[in-house]
């Protein structure tokens, strides 16, 4: 993912005298000189992470006003000033902004944004009163680089007859920048920004102005189009970008002038047209329009000027690698204004018509009907360049508004049907009607109902999965497709009133998997869906044939669309949860603290599971105290503030770990200090290392060496001390040693995490899905925890989470344990110098299971053969105190295999202890002086 960034610096001529409230907040400084890191992230996150959500049952709902609004938010205000939904992040002391139709927000100063510890920046945008904000974060940056992220530091509020307005305020390296948002009565679903530059003092060279509009991992799925030119518009099929190729990067800049994000499936609907007016400088009484340009990656849309007009070529047109030669050259002078002007829109449905039906609002009107009202309909000019898209109404009619030309209707539908016709729109005369656009009758499948699990079908021709909840919008980046939160290769039923009565699927034989988690048996039929046929799966309810008495399978790392980089509705994700087998979901938004019991309370599965709050304290600023960033927390439980910013999450952007640990210990809304886990510190194959702290310590800039004492640079960064709280960067609770399926990263974070405990740390090993999207499997891995009662009616909070500072914990992806030395469980502490281990496996028959490893002091000691059902004893002597873990692995094969694509069967324990001298403590033993190969090698598998 290339670290391109944007820029962005708009304004608006003063406006006209009115009451104003006028907030100076405390200056910010810029931090380092790096450019802006879109390293990406794993599923869903890359350079930063950002916040998406539920707004189905659960999101709170803002007053809409018949009035213009613009001020201060507060305690008083909170519930008439907020704009509602999955993504509303604004809080007490954030800036409102409203003409009663359209509701929006802008940061607070002191607020961090999703991608820098600064705000002032409009993060919240959505209908007044319905709750479906999806906007995450608009970011000013100058100079293509994150060291140039602009930081405010003032904020003002004022209205006048028929508009309201909030300006924002910066004197950043010698450059004065003010942004006006402004809303008007005559204009009810636009939203105009413009911002002013200008040279105060000497400073850096400034040769771009732009801004970073953040779509994370498809939340909103982006169309772009160029208006002066629409044959050159890419729609929703982007260059691939790669931040090691100017080639690639240069082939990634595109000339648009109207980026749409389109509202996720599943949310309230909206979508937002980011228009570009105009950019040009003001200089010696002329205005003379600059080149603008849009680079869009998976994640994020950045769209940029250059500062002085190019010396040869067109302004509607990406630069060449000889115009970007011209950068070194270009500098805004003294007296010089640079003026950018920009304008959202915002459509009541989440397609890209209702954006472009603001945008040519007097075009020809066009209808239109497919047989199928759950399709798409793509618009195309007759060169092939994508124009627009469009949802049918609930009886497949459609309208929408086009210029003049000719067209291809082009359809797509669930169950891989496609259709299309040709039509022309006229100059004038009658509504243009499309030609019929025939689907034909689907092949349906009845789903059981009341059924819990998993489904996957399988082609019996190809052995490929369908595909169940595309959004049909083919997004792409490069020829990677970029699935919607909804899109999966199976089903999740529960049972519950959001499992559907039948699904679209495309004709054929098909062999079909049901599974419910580890726990549960396994279940395989062959059925064949044939068009315009609906066929009857049965299916009787899977038994649970290796139950775990006392203990409590959890995930510790789930993720809904009230995270800014997820754009799947909280429900969706408990009825997955629940098909799973899983039975503790902890909610770890990110940046956002989110309960997720009204969820499974509006599902009806509470039975099935119950939910814990927390949040995922995310960093992706490379600057300020931490110059690598500060990786990813997970802080659970925690309690939300209510009216509070983001729900009274914490903040890592710029910091550095110690310092955000002392933060959480100190919350005041918490009862109990939270456990903190760290998040996926090593990265997986193919991987970038920006959220992965073990990756650079975000101090030092290099990796840490499992080879090393913490006394070693770079180790010792650890246990470097705050001087004012004496907090390390080492002192969270827990790890999370198992992320998702590559067991490859698990072995890279047990090498650091034996280091650890070699040398006294001791920190609880964790295993979770970090499920973004429901392509995503979530509750596998899993971590389960002694508890006394594992019953979920009897569930106690507390007691799960005494247990799992214990260390009373192993995490599996389908392997079961039961493990103790002598009569000591796991996190106890075993007195003598001998004891004999043993371990009983467990499994449902569909688990492959191989063999079984014990490992003294991080060092392997024993291999055997193991299956299911099978128990092993294993006598052990001690030289000295000791920890002892237990690993159980299996092949990838057979229904697990195709139930569980790319996972292994596997299962690690927390360490039992050994206090060898009967001295009444555990003494590390530190680092030996021949290191085992799990320190040395921990990319080769044992």
């Amino acid at each position: 993912m290339p670290p391109l960034t944007s820029m962005f610096c708009l304004a608006l001529p003063a406006p006209e005298s009115g009451q104003t409230v006028y907030e100076p907040r405390r200056a910010q400084r810029a931090h380092s000189v790096t450019d802006f890191p879109f390293a990406a992230r794993r599923r869903a996150i890359v350079l930063l992470s950002i916040v998406s959500g539920l707004g189905l049952v659960l999101s709170l709902t803002s007053v809409a006003s018949a009035e213009l609004v613009a001020g201060r938010i507060t305690a008083k205000n909170f519930s008439t000033h907020h704009v509602g939904g999955p993504d509303s992040d604004a809080g007490i002391d954030d800036w409102f902004l409203s003409n009663g139709s359209i509701c929006a927000a802008v940061s607070d100063p002191g607020h961090e944004s999703a991608v820098t510890p600064f705000g002032g920046v409009l993060i919240d945008v959505g209908h007044c009163g319905a709750s479906d904000d999806q906007f995450v974060v608009l970011q000013p940056m100058l100079n293509l680089s994150q060291s140039h992220v602009v930081p405010i530091s003032e904020i003002e509020a004022g209205q006048e007859v028929g508009r309201a307005w909030l300006r924002t305020r910066a004197s950043f390296v010698g450059i004065e920048l003010i942004t006006t948002y402004t809303v008007t009565e005559a204009r009810p679903l636009e939203l105009d920004i413009t911002t002013e530059a200008r040279r105060l003092e000497s400073g850096d060279s400034f040769f771009s102005i732009g801004l970073i509009l953040l779509h994370t991992s498809g939340q909103t799925p982006v169309f772009s189009l160029l208006r002066s030119d629409l044959d050159r518009s890419v729609g929703f099929a982007y260059p691939e970008t790669d931040r090691r190729s100017l080639t690639s990067l240069l082939s990634a800049l595109i000339a648009t002038d109207l980026t749409v994000l389109v509202g996720s499936d599943g949310m309230p609907p909206i979508s937002y047209g980011l228009e570009r007016l105009s950019s040009d400088v003001l200089e010696a009484g002329k205005r003379i329009p600059l080149a603008s340009f849009s680079v869009s990656g998976m994640h994020f849309t950045f769209v940029n000027s250059l500062t002085r007009p190019l010396w040869w070529g067109e302004n509607d047109r990406a630069p060449s690698i000889l115009q970007l030669a011209q950068i070194p050259f270009m500098d805004v002078p003294d007296e010089t204004v640079l003026e950018t002007q920009y304008r959202i829109h915002v459509g009541a449905r989440a397609d890209v018509a209702s954006i472009t039906d603001q945008i040519w609002k007097e075009a020809r009107r066009v209808r239109g009907q497919v047989d199928d009202p759950q399709a798409r309909v793509h618009i195309d000019r007759a060169s092939g360049a994508p124009m627009t898209e469009i949802r049918p109404n609930s009886d497949g009619q459609f309208e929408l508004n086009l210029p003049p030309g000719a067209y291809t209707a082009r359809v797509l539908a669930p169950g891989d049907r496609t259709a299309e016709a040709k039509f022309e729109v006229a100059p004038s005369g009658p509504t243009t009607e499309i030609p019929a656009l025939s689907l034909g009758a689907p092949a349906r499948i009845k789903l059981p109902p009341n059924f819990i699990g998993r489904l996957t079908f399988l082609s019996q021709v190809t052995g490929n999965a369908a595909v169940f909840g595309s959004n049909l919008l083919g997004q792409t980046m490069g020829t990677q497709a970029i699935p919607s939160g909804t899109e999966a290769p199976f089903l999740n039923l529960a049972g519950s009133s959001f499992d559907p009565e039948d699904v679209t699927i495309a004709p054929g034989h098909y062999r079909v998997v049901a599974v419910r988690g580890p726990e549960y048996e396994a279940r395989e039929l062959k059925i064949v869906a044939t068009p315009g046929m609906t066929t009857q799966l049965e299916l009787s309810p899977l038994a649970r044939v290796a139950p775990t008495p006392g203990w409590l399978g959890a995930d510790f790392h789930v993720h809904s669309g009230e995270s800014f980089d997820s754009a799947l509705p909280q429900p969706l994700q408990v009825v997955a949860f629940a098909a799973s087998g899983a039975e503790v979901l902890v909610a770890t938004e990110h940046d956002r603290v989110f309960d997720p019991r009204p969820a499974i309370l509006a599902t009806g599965l509470n039975q099935h599971l119950v939910g814990v709050t927390g949040v995922e304290v995310t960093s992706a600023y490379e600057g300020g105290d931490s110059p690598y960033a500060s990786g990813h927390l997970n802080a659970f439980p925690y309690t939300a503030v209510p009216a509070a910013n983001r729900g009274g999450a914490p903040s890592l952007e710029g910091r550095r770990i110690r310092d955000a640990l002392a933060d959480i210990a100190a919350s005041p809304q918490n009862t109990h200090e939270p456990f903190v886990q760290m998040n996926h510190p090593r990265p997986g194959p193919d991987e970038q290392e920006g959220d992965t702290y073990f990756s650079h310590l975000g101090v030092a800039g290099i990796p840490f060496d499992p080879t090393l004492p913490l006394s070693e640079a770079p180790n010792n960064v650890l246990i470097q001390k705050n001087p004012s709280h004496g907090g390390r960067d080492l002192d969270y609770h827990g790890v999370e040693i198992m992320n998702g399926q590559e067991l490859i990263r698990y072995r890279r974070v047990r090498a650091d995490w034996f280091n650890l405990m070699l040398q006294g740390e001791r920190i609880i090993a964790t295993a979770n899905s970090d499920s973004h999207r429901l392509g995503v499997i979530v509750g596998l891995p899993r971590t389960y925890v002694a508890v006394e009662d594992d019953r979920i009616e009897t569930f106690d909070q507390a007691e799960l989470m005494a247990s799992l500072r214990k260390g009373a914990a192993w995490g599996t992806t389908g392997p079961l344990l039961q493990v103790q030395l002598g009569e000591t469980p796991l996190g106890g502490l075993h007195t003598g110098e001998s004891a004999t281990l043993h371990i009983q496996v467990n499994a449902a028959p569909w688990v492959p299971l191989s063999e079984w490893r014990a490992y003294v002091n991080g060092q392997l000691v024993y291999r055997a053969p193991i299956k299911a059902g099978e128990s092993a004893d294993l006598p052990l002597v001690f030289a000295k105190d000791s920890f002892v873990t237990v690993e159980v692995e299996g092949p990838r094969e057979g229904l697990y295999a195709e139930a569980f694509p790319k996972f292994t069967p596997f299962a690690f324990t927390n360490p039992i202890f050994v206090d060898a001298d009967s001295s009444g403590a555990f003494d590390a033993p530190g680092l030996p002086r021949d290191l085992p190969t799990t320190l040395t090698h921990p990319d080769q598998p044992d």
